[in-house]
């Protein structure tokens, strides 16, 4: 994974996205059947645009162009929150019982990265297992994450070195804006929440949906696309006086969303993980997971 200049899409996603789980239409072309896990915690995009997918089994970094799934750094971890650091992947969650790497501490491997050089441990072994890590190109040393022990919105202004609870935060998922990284949004009991200032105070968005997982659309300013709990999709943004449209509907509930500067969508629910490159006129499947029990 290496740095490389971004060009954004010029048509946003916003009202023009499609997400339809019941309907989704292969990609051309697919020679092979999607890789089977087990269940899938999160999903994000590395700089080149391969996506990589939080499991119970560890991190797996898909090829969009191949289908080619592998396991990041042949290490199996029980990857929960999940997050790109210029050219690193950050995670964290909870070692394997039958893996001896020491880079994974129990019972909470706090943050680890990696890198060309492999997994590494960068803070909290041991200590804090975060369900969900929110990293933004605007501020590369910033890092925003949610400790499953407490509910409140922890901060590392050194990429993960030390970290300090920020506020008292009960929150689902987090997103960082990529372009200012004091705007912080939230998905809470009280509704979709935004802070504008780096997570320190928030405050609702106006008319905006009951959000369960979010993500930070880059194609648009304050840009947001989210599921509900009911599976339903939605794009809008935290700007004043934003729209928010519905696009289509999940398979049950949904785990994670992302979206690449390119304007790939991906999705994580009960039905797998799935693709869309073309604002969601195609789908495909690029995970599929064990049913859970």
């Amino acid at each position: 994974m290496s740095p490389h200049t971004r060009t954004l899409v010029a048509v946003t996603l916003a009202g023009a996205l499609i997400l339809s789980a019941t309907g989704c239409t292969a990609a051309p072309g697919s020679k092979t059947s999607p890789a089977l896990i087990p269940h899938v915690h999160d999903v994000a995009f590395d700089l080149d645009g391969a996506l990589l997918v939080g499991a119970h089994t560890g991190v797996y970094l898909v090829d969009l162009t191949t289908d080619e799934v592998s396991l990041v750094g042949k290490t199996t971890f029980d990857a929960m929150g999940l997050t790109v650091q210029g050219d690193t992947i950050l995670a964290s969650g909870h070692p394997d019982p039958a893996n001896q790497d020491h880079t994974f501490t129990p019972p909470n491997v706090g943050l680890v990265r990696y890198s060309d050089a492999g997994w590494e441990q960068v803070s909290l072994a041991g200590v804090t297992d975060f369900h969900m890590l929110a990293a933004t190109p605007a501020a590369p040393e910033i890092l925003l994450g949610l400790p499953s022990d407490r509910p409140v919105l922890a901060e590392s202004t050194d990429a993960g070195q030390t970290w300090a609870d920020l506020a008292p935060l009960t929150a689902r998922d987090i997103s960082i804006d990529t372009a200012r990284a004091d705007i912080v949004t939230a998905t809470t009991p009280d509704g979709l929440m935004v802070s504008r200032d780096g997570g320190t105070t928030f405050s609702p968005v106006p008319n905006a949906p009951a959000l369960l997982v979010i993500t930070a659309d880059p194609t648009v300013e304050e840009g947001i696309i989210g599921v509900d709990t009911d599976g339903t999709i939605w794009t809008g943004a935290t700007t004043p006086g934003a729209v928010w449209e519905t696009a289509g509907h999940a398979t049950g509930t949904a785990s994670a969303i992302a979206v690449s500067w390119e304007g790939i969508v991906a999705i994580a629910d009960e039905g797998g993980v799935r693709t869309t490159s073309d604002a969601g006129n195609t789908w495909r499947v690029v995970i599929r997971t064990e049913p859970t029990s």
